[in-house]
């Protein structure tokens, strides 16, 4: 039998194999003797049934069967028994030729990806805007405002509809012509004028009618939609109390789980808080890992590639009824449109390892029992219940430390970065431009 390994690129090599039908007889003969032994035919005895038999009705697929075996033993040694290549993705038999009939010998290849080597480059002279928002008292009371809406009272209006009113519509959608389009009409639709959702054209519209009053209302074209033209006939204008938060609705909006108002502003500004919390951590992440990918070009592994779109597709079965894709979808057409977020995610893949290994980062033992305790205190249980908790489920335990170990790459990519933090306003128009 002969081998060669053939580069193809920096990161895509392939093994070819060659092999006599001498080389692979011992094979067949075992492959035979045990097809033999499960072989029953009328007229034989199990397992005794003639060798020259078993060949003629097995012996071809017993064959592909050796042939490939034969290729994955021969890959396995001769590529991942020395560790001279570090092999990712599925390695994949791009030609596999072998005749039976006629005792040809086996020819095969097999492709397969490595990782790439590549030098980290120099971040010191790159800027990275970091959010930073101080969360003020007007967005605390939008909040509680928001969860007051549900105890909202209603009472008539005589006049105009103001900015803050509650307006009852009928409406329909009227063509060029002014007549309505079929099927348009709809009875009794609210609007909340105050509602900053609320389109402007809405507002604009409504803003100053009066019960059984009829407006129009246009709708600008908006990227691919066309323009759209409304009538609509007030049928009631409300005016909208939230009552005032006191201690008891606090107790009867938290199922008595706060005691008072300023309990559960307190709650509600520990989550406001944390979200914004989280969304900074996660723009400034986003932000570090696009200028790394901006910075480091180098070839990725087919393979690799594959990998994440498959991952892509198996996590869009997931969101579907029965884990099952819709009939005629196409799954080639939807692999090929993600393939260049499953190249950056390859890409940052492999520039984050190089950075935990260059820096030697680790997770220890005290940070983990660290994070036991903080997770403890969270849902009040004994850290070293959370602790057998954690361990006794792998993945789990694993996603945490590859989080914990991402926190410090980051760590270590904010100290080495030019960082400026800036407030959101400042973020939005630079992220603009």
């Amino acid at each position: 039998m002969q081998t060669e390994i053939k580069n193809l690129s920096d990161v895509e090599l392939q093994l070819e194999i060659t092999a006599t039908f001498d080389d692979m007889k011992e094979d067949l003969e075992k492959a035979l003797r045990a097809q033999r032994t499960r072989t029953t035919m009328k007229g034989f005895r199990p397992g005794k049934v003639p060798t020259s038999m078993v060949q003629k009705i097995y012996g071809k697929a017993l064959a592909y069967g050796v042939a490939e075996d034969l290729v994955q033993r021969t890959f396995q040694e001769e590529v991942l028994k020395d560790g001279k290549y570090d092999v990712l993705g599925q390695p994949t038999i791009t030609d596999l030729e072998f005749d039976y009939d006629t005792k040809g010998n086996l020819t095969a290849t097999v492709g397969f990806g490595i990782r790439p080597t590549f030098e980290l480059q120099d971040m010191s002279k790159t800027e990275i805007r970091r959010l930073v928002h101080t969360v003020e008292d007007d967005e605390i009371e939008k909040e509680v405002q928001a969860m007051l809406e549900s105890r909202a009272e209603f009472f008539p209006e005589e006049g105009p509809a103001t900015k803050t009113s509650y307006v009852v519509v009928d409406l329909e959608r009227v063509d060029e012509k002014g007549e309505t389009v079929e099927g348009s009409r709809q009875e009794s639709v609210p609007f909340l004028l105050s509602d900053e959702n609320l389109m402007p054209a809405l507002r604009k519209g409504l803003t100053g009618a009066k019960e059984g009053e009829t407006v129009d209302v246009k709708f600008p074209a908006h990227d691919s939609d066309e323009e759209r033209s409304y009538k609509m006939t007030v049928k009631e204008v409300k005016r909208r109390e939230l009552p005032e938060l006191t201690d008891e609705l606090a107790k009867e909006l938290t199922n008595e789980q706060l005691e008072t108002a300023d309990a559960l502003r307190a709650e509600i500004r520990k989550q406001v808080e944390g979200g914004w919390k989280k969304r900074q951590t996660e723009m400034f992440e986003s932000d570090v890992v696009e200028a790394l990918i901006a910075k480091h070009d180098f070839l990725i592994p087919a393979s690799v590639v594959e990998m994440y779109q498959d991952a892509y597709v198996k996590e869009l079965k997931s969101r579907q009824k029965d884990d099952k894709l819709p009939a005629g979808f196409d799954v080639d057409a939807y692999k090929e449109s993600r393939r260049e977020e499953a190249e950056d995610q390859a890409r940052w893949m492999f520039i984050r390892d190089a950075i935990i290994a260059k820096h030697n980062l680790e997770v220890s033992d005290e940070q983990m029992d660290a994070h036991y305790a903080q997770m403890a205190e969270e849902g009040g249980f004994p850290a070293e219940m959370m602790k057998q908790y954690y361990q006794s489920m792998p993945q789990m335990l694993q996603n945490v430390q590859e989080r914990m170990l991402s926190e410090q790459v980051f760590n270590t990519l904010a100290s080495e970065m030019k960082v400026t933090e800036v407030d959101l306003e400042t973020y939005r128009k630079k992220a603009e431009k």
